[in-house]
């Protein structure tokens, strides 16, 4: 069932396929050698409530297909319905503003753009009314990295082409602050890359586009967003910023066969692809009791290991990098703490 109320839309999974949803995860999360479901506890604890599942951007994107794949599968692990509900605004800063001071019962989870939503607390951004390394993390589900695409066919066909560049190198972004405005400015830091970033597009497929038609050079996005792009050959990747080739991605080069300039640039580039590990994420706000905690990360953990929702997944080319909600914790902490260079290079980019 969907309910329609202005610009926000939920997605309610019905008592009916919740039930039959519970019975396909809870075989789906058994050890395979007889013993008992991980959803069995989950369930219990949130049986018959309703739980809002937070989509920070307007439906249709990458954020909200996933959760509304996921949806169903989580109402079975739990017992509960879960609604999803997109709340736009402000980069998706307003939604995690509120998620940062919503009630700490375990009934608001959200998924987040990670890389965005650490940035800008690094930053100190306008808007950033939350801290990261106090939400209840409950698990990441993927973690696309990040691609460099430049036009097919045009002068800069090789990562070294824009090491070597003699010219500025034109890069694109959404605007400042944004995922790929950081990808760019610290990647060209790193490799000493003469560069300009040009901002003011609509949005990420906008700024593509320029790349495409040959009005810039290079963008940095996360590889199953520009995917399409790439298989039709209309643009490039000179580079993957990851150590090995993802699901779905074309032959590339790897990042990590590219050594950086001397000095800082390797530190910045840990730093970078520690942020883009950080992928997409799933918390509840600060404070969630430990029972409640437990029990999502269990639920979590029961939907994500469903093949069901796996061949679902797979079928968008939506990829899996799944990291439970102690894992994720940890990596979040890790970018917070970042090396100051790496964070000067994050607030500079604001």
């Amino acid at each position: 069932m969907v309910v329609k109320s202005g610009t926000k839309i939920r997605t309610v999974a019905s008592r009916a396929g919740v039930a039959a949803a519970l019975l396909v995860s809870v075989v789906g999360c058994s050890d395979g050698g007889g013993g008992e479901a991980t959803g069995a506890d989950a369930g219990s604890v949130f049986e018959g409530e309703t739980i809002d599942f937070v989509v920070p951007f307007d439906p249709g994107g990458g954020y909200d297909t996933y959760a509304r794949l996921i949806a169903p599968y989580l109402a079975g692990c739990l017992g509960a319905e879960v609604v999803v509900l997109n709340e736009p605004g402000a980069g998706s800063l307003l939604a995690t503003g509120r998620t940062a001071a919503a009630d700490p019962d375990g009934l608001r989870i959200q998924i987040m753009n990670m890389p965005g939503v650490l940035s800008s607390q690094i930053a100190g951004a306008e808007g950033v009314r939350y801290d990261l390394s106090e939400f209840s993390w409950i698990g990441r589900i993927a973690a696309p990295p990040e691609v460099v695409l430049v036009q097919s066919g045009g002068e800069l066909q090789s990562f070294e082409d824009l090491t070597g560049a003699s010219d500025t190198v034109q890069f694109v972004a959404t605007g400042p602050g944004a995922s790929d405005y950081v990808n760019a400015a610290v990647l060209a830091q790193a490799y000493g890359i003469p560069y300009e970033i040009t901002t003011g597009f609509a949005g990420s497929q906008e700024a593509t586009t320029a790349v495409i038609a040959g009005n810039a050079d290079v963008h940095v996005m996360p590889f199953d967003t520009v995917l399409p792009v790439i298989e039709s050959d209309q643009a490039t990747p000179v580079a993957v910023l990851a150590e090995e080739l993802p699901e779905y991605m074309p032959e590339a080069p790897l990042i990590g066969d590219l050594p950086p300039a001397p000095g800082d640039g390797q530190e910045l580039m840990e730093s970078l692809e520690n942020l883009s590990a950080a992928g997409r994420a799933v918390a509840a706000p600060p404070g969630v009791p430990e029972a409640e905690l437990t029990a999502l990360r269990e639920g979590f953990s029961c939907a994500m290991e469903d093949q069901a929702l796996l061949d679902e997944l797979a079928e968008q080319e939506r990829p899996v990098d799944f990291l439970d909600g102690e894992e994720t914790a940890a990596l979040v902490q890790e970018v917070l703490d970042s090396p100051e260079e790496f964070q000067q290079v994050v607030r500079d980019s604001f």
